[in-house]
């Protein structure tokens, strides 16, 4: 894989233009941008865009993407019109930067075998009416019902599928971040949607945090992976994780990176720090730990 490193403007904290300036200054080819901070709310014309990606350009960078965060996963039904609009836009607007990839979160993908109905969380029972120290307390309302896991598959895939549809109209690349590697139902997956290309967004430090081993990971899908998020995390003794800066964390880059590097299809692999109270500096901090191991 031909390695091509990206950082993302908002770890610098500071309006884009200064960002991008900032940016500049490290060994690194491309910028990620946020599409709904960055580009949505300046609300850019085409004028305005090509002018960012001059702007860019003269900084001897580029786009690397267009990254659509929110807080939910994309297929979730609240704020489900809200979010789609932003990732069509920044699906139309994209390869005016002088890009493709536009990164949407998947979150965890449902079980497409599970048909049983899931009961909402919260709701009471019977067995919390007690009769016998209340001779006249009611049985509570029938409990409320979510959609099966399945249904909540089935969803997922159309969604996905009319944004691949969008993307492959408009000359883009849907890049999916997920919060577990799966690799049975990201198959199924994948293999449904049909409209158009969709690729996996690979992050060590998910599967850190999911108990699985990155290069396994990265090695069983990187057929079906076309971004690169480096990230770094320990795992927790809860069974959970978090994550750290590069290089303080669970991830051994120096096999990980010389496994990126043996992969065929070249990819953006962009440093990235999404928590902590100095992410400039720990930004800067794996800039130069990662460049020293790259192969």
């Amino acid at each position: 894989m031909a390695i091509r490193l990206a950082l993302a403007t908002e770890d610098f904290g500071q309006p884009l233009r200064q960002a991008i300036r900032q940016a500049a200054q490290f060994r690194v080819q491309g910028l990620r941008l946020n599409a709904r901070t960055e580009i949505g709310a300046a609300d850019l014309t085409d004028t305005g865009l090509r002018q960012l990606r001059l702007f860019v350009e003269e900084h001897q960078l580029r786009v690397a993407g267009l990254y659509c965060p929110s807080r939910h996963s994309v297929a979730d039904p609240q704020g489900l019109d809200r979010r789609l609009q932003m990732i069509r836009s920044a699906i139309e607007r994209v390869r005016r930067l002088g890009s493709t990839e536009v990164l949407i979160r998947a979150g965890r993908i449902p079980d497409p075998t599970a048909t049983a109905p899931q009961m909402a969380q919260g709701q009471p029972d019977d067995s919390d009416v007690d009769s016998l120290r209340n001779p006249f307390s009611f049985a509570p309302p029938p409990k409320l019902t979510q959609p099966s896991e399945a249904d909540q598959f089935e969803l997922l895939t159309q969604v996905l599928s009319d944004l691949a549809a969008a993307a492959n109209h408009h000359g883009a690349s849907l890049q999916v971040i997920i919060s577990d590697y799966d690799t049975a139902r990201i198959t199924t997956l994948l293999s449904r949607i049909t409209t158009g290309p969709l690729q996996l967004v690979f992050d060590p430090a998910v599967c850190v945090m999911a108990g699985r081993q990155p290069v396994s990971i990265f090695r069983s899908l990187y057929q079906s992976i076309g971004y690169v998020r480096l990230r770094d995390a320990q795992k927790d003794v809860d069974g959970g994780g978090v994550e750290v800066p590069c290089g303080d964390g669970a991830v051994d880059w120096q096999e990980l990176l010389a496994v990126l590097a043996e992969a065929v299809q070249p990819a953006w692999m962009c440093i990235e720090r999404t928590g902590g109270d100095q992410r400039a500096a720990d930004v800067a901090t794996a800039v130069r730990r990662l460049q020293s191991l790259l192969p």
